[in-house]
């Protein structure tokens, strides 16, 4: 039952709280009090016996509001009018309301009683909010559009918090103009709900259209295929009238797409309009060979006089420059801009060809020069070799390297160098750590397909210790580079499964299936390829961009850190369902790779975040390339 915690001296909402929740979770605490509108001052609260009643006032406008609550559901409304005495027409983000979703990280074992991932979707007519609790639950909350319109979101960062706060959502009614005698009207509801089952309690519901696709994103040549619960919907791309089936309970859509890029279906039914957001992409395999070509002709810095000779460098796609910074970690040379590299030693592995090897094997002696001492195997955080700064992040994506030159090349001695490297790893608190770049079963399959038994078992136990550790956590993840966030849940649910691959015991795959859903959390349901089964990221724009912006970043590649978990999960456990999922939000990455071969770190989603405009694909590419990588490595998207 949803219980209600009204604020009547600035009419807002101070708590919702599911009055079953034995935490007691407050799902709606923020800097700023739900309900609110924005740039609005107070006129009159009102308290009544199923709620409240307020009236704002901004500058254009007085904005009357109702909050009932009745039967365990809290319905608001919000009525805008004229308050300057003539027309007014408020254009994208202008008017907002905060719906402050309890959605930051604290220490896990809070995030995991108290905290709630907000999935968002705008989608005009039929929008909604599936707020699901970050660790296991009973219940969801969601939010519901009955009236009106709502075109996209906002945020407000605590920016002292750094990248553990998401901020304040602010959500925006979409663009409209009133004469002084005309209203609009917003209007959602607010409920709880088996965790879960959020789409499966609103089907029904008549303000709701649910779309069913495979994928948001296909390859050209594939066809974009697609069905909306609604038995009469009219479906238009670009104006045009798309030819659809129907059913008692459906109208399906297989269309042909004749270009690449977006794709944005307007669908009515029943009077309301939504939109569903598909991309065309070009083949993989073309995607993969321009995005090496552009590293290598356009990223690798030439110098012999130089220290970073050899080195693949942050691209600016605006300015056309290299960039390097070596005072900022994360635009260094070496770092996650390693990702690079992995991607062109698997690429060679599908497909040969003299001028990106070349490349490459300049790389690699970059590497070994400034970065990875061969003899000793340890692994420095910048050129130079220099060892102030300890990271336990960037080891495991050089075994990798190491691993992935080896399976290149034939040459055992990478193996060698990848097992001295694994081994002091697990002196400096390897064993404790969460990494994304380790790939356990490949390490020790490959020791033993090259004869060194003896290797693989040493390695195995160091992997096994590492998990053992894990599993002795639970769903308590130590803190990080962030407190609590998507890359520390992934390497507990793939370390797990992969230790199930090397030893056949079940215990593991059950442990990692545990994090798998508290990984999946993180994923909504969206009906776009900007959103659907894509990790929840806030912050990798400030720290990998151009503009340095804090806020949702919709896409990022980091997000393939959980398709590769699941994928793993699925496979071991025979999950179709997951694969499913795994595959759909490994291929919305794709939209950051472009059709010259050019990439782009990230796109940050929301429309302002903290006033300033957003909605943008960032102008650096930086460290997306592992996500190609792991296309190839666990997607198979060269094996054709």
């Amino acid at each position: 039952m949803l219980s209600v915690n009204f604020n009547y001296e600035n009419g807002g909402v101070d708590s919702i709280v599911d009055t079953t929740d034995r935490h007691a979770m407050n799902w709606v605490e923020g800097k700023s009090t739900w309900g609110l509108v924005k740039d609005a001052e107070v006129v009159s609260v009102e308290k009544t016996d199923t709620g409240l009643k307020a009236v704002y006032k901004t500058k254009h406008m007085i904005i009357d509001v109702e909050r009932i609550l009745d039967g365990g559901i809290l319905t608001e409304r919000y009525t805008f009018r004229s308050g300057i005495g003539c027309d007014i027409f408020m254009r994208r983000g202008e008017t907002g309301i905060y719906a402050t979703f309890n959605d930051s990280y604290d220490k896990a074992s809070v995030c995991m009683t108290k905290r709630c991932h907000a999935h968002i979707w705008c989608g005009g007519e039929v929008s909604y909010v599936e707020a699901r609790r970050m660790g296991p639950s009973e219940n969801c909350l969601g939010l519901v559009l009955t009236k009106g319109s709502l075109d996209t979101y906002s945020v407000e960062r605590d920016l002292s918090e750094w990248s553990n706060d998401r901020g304040d959502i602010i959500l925006h009614p979409s663009p409209f103009d009133l004469r002084p005698s005309q209203t609009m009207t917003v209007e959602w509801k607010l409920f709880f709900c088996p965790d879960g089952k959020f789409y499966e309690t609103i089907a029904d519901m008549p303000e709701v259209m649910l779309f069913d696709t495979d994928n948001y994103t296909v390859y050209q040549g594939e066809h974009i295929k697609f069905s909306v619960n609604r038995p009469d919907a009219e479906i238009t791309l670009d104006g045009v009238e798309i030819p659809a089936s129907h059913d008692v309970s459906a109208t399906y859509v297989d269309y042909i797409p004749g270009r690449t890029g977006e794709h944005i279906f307007r669908v009515t039914s029943g009077g309301r309009t939504t939109k569903a957001e598909f991309f065309v992409h070009i083949p993989f395999e073309e995607t993969a060979r321009r995005r090496a070509e552009f590293i290598v002709r356009n990223q690798q810095y030439i110098n012999p006089e130089s220290a970073l000779d050899g080195a693949y460098l942050i691209y600016d796609n605006e300015d056309k420059l290299k960039i390097f910074d070596n005072l900022n970690g994360d635009y260094n040379a070496s770092r996650e801009r390693l990702v690079m590299g992995l991607f062109i030693a698997k690429y060679l592995q599908y497909r040969p060809d003299d001028e990106i090897l070349t490349s490459l094997l300049r790389y690699y002696r970059f590497i070994t020069r400034e970065f990875f001492d061969e003899e000793t195997g340890e692994v420095y955080n910048t050129i130079g070799k220099d060892p102030t700064t300890k990271r336990l992040y960037n080891a495991p994506w050089m075994a990798l390297m190491t691993l992935e030159m080896y399976k290149l090349t034939g040459d055992e001695t990478y193996l060698d160098k990848m097992v001295r490297l694994l081994k002091v790893y697990y002196t400096i608190g390897g064993e404790r750590f969460y990494p994304n770049g380790l790939s356990m079963f490949e390490t020790v399959d490959a020791l033993r397909s090259a004869g060194k038994t003896e290797d693989a078992d040493e390695i195995t136990e160091l992997f096994r210790k590492h998990v053992t550790n894990i599993k002795n956590f639970g769903i308590n993840y130590p803190e990080h580079e962030v407190r609590y966030e998507q890359t520390i849940v992934s390497p507990a649910a793939a370390l797990n499964v992969e230790m199930y691959m090397i030893t056949g015991e079940k215990e593991w795959l059950e442990e990692a299936r545990k994090h798998a859903d508290i990984l999946e959390r993180f994923n909504g349901r969206q009906p776009s390829y900007l959103l659907n089964n894509l990790a929840l990221r806030h912050w990798d724009a400030f720290w990998f961009g151009k503009r340095r912006i804090f806020g949702d970043t919709f896409p990022h590649t980091a997000s393939i850190h959980s398709s590769d978990a699941l994928i793993q999960c699925a496979e071991c456990a025979g999950d179709k369902e997951m694969e499913k999922r795994a595959v759909m939000g490994a291929r919305n990455c794709l939209c950051l790779f472009r059709e010259d071969g050019s990439a782009s770190c990230t796109r940050v989603h929301p429309l302002y975040v903290n006033g300033v405009r957003a909605e943008y694909y960032d102008e650096f590419a930086n460290e997306q390339d592992g996500y190609l990588y792991f296309m190839i490595k666990y997607f198979g998207a060269l094996d054709k």
